[in-house]
């Protein structure tokens, strides 16, 4: 219960601070944001933590119902922006993908830098892929 009540806690925390400050992000993001940077500051998640997160995670597909209804709702009738947003949608989406295989890269050769002389095979074959990119 500690577990539920902790992201509960987080996301009126969030919701809170957006309201307060008149920001442009939803209250829930910034909930997020505050449990990401709590977590990372303690170094470990708790029990309790791990399992409320991992009875959420559970349902994480009913909260992607919403926009399905919205996407549904907007067939019938095209919005004069679309062409702009999908634009910036499949923009993100290459920016997105580039930089997550960069920093997969960044941290799979530092991990490999940090290990013992037996993983050498492995800094080869990581060597070889990067140089076939």
């Amino acid at each position: 219960m500690f577990g539920f009540a902790f992201f509960i806690a987080m996301y009126l925390l969030g919701n809170y601070l957006s309201s307060q400050f008149s920001l442009p992000i939803p209250g829930s993001i910034i909930g997020f944001g505050l449990v990401f940077i709590l977590l990372t500051i303690r170094g470990k998640v708790d029990a309790p933590l791990k399992e409320a997160s991992d009875s959420m995670l559970r349902y994480l597909a009913l909260m992607l119902v919403p926009i399905g209804v919205g996407v549904m709702k907007l067939i019938g009738a095209v919005p004069p922006g679309i062409s702009k947003l999908l634009l910036v949608l499949v923009v993100a989406l290459v920016v997105g993908g580039v930089a997550t295989a960069k920093i997969t890269q960044w941290l799979l050769a530092r991990h490999v830098g940090r290990s013992n002389d037996s993983t050498v095979p492995a800094t080869a074959a990581l060597q070889k892929a990067g140089a076939a990119q």
